[in-house]
């Protein structure tokens, strides 16, 4: 199981042939790096043997990520409203 921290591998392309999905893998290494906005880049080859076809996979490293800004959750409506007196009261006479 993929924890929530861990970056997910995208597919870029597939090949019927290890050679080929190589040489674009190769190909990608090097544009990415003379190229600082790739910085942190990673690219494999995998093969898929459910399509008996290889595939360039891309990801950022995690450790590249711009830091995310935590969201703000909403409390519920149980939280948010005054819990004094509760749906029954039997102290309560009307």
């Amino acid at each position: 199981m993929i924890s929530n921290t861990e970056k997910r591998w995208k597919y870029e392309s597939y090949h019927n042939s290890y050679e080929s999905a190589d040489s674009i893998r190769n190909k990608l290494l090097r544009i990415w790096k003379d190229d600082d906005k790739h910085k942190g880049m990673q690219v494999k080859v995998h093969f898929l043997s459910s399509r008996n076809q290889f595939v360039v996979k891309t990801r950022l490293h995690p450790d590249f990520e711009p830091a995310k800004k935590k969201k703000n959750v909403k409390r519920s409506k149980k939280n948010k409203r005054n819990n004094e007196g509760g749906k029954f009261d039997p102290q309560r006479i009307d």
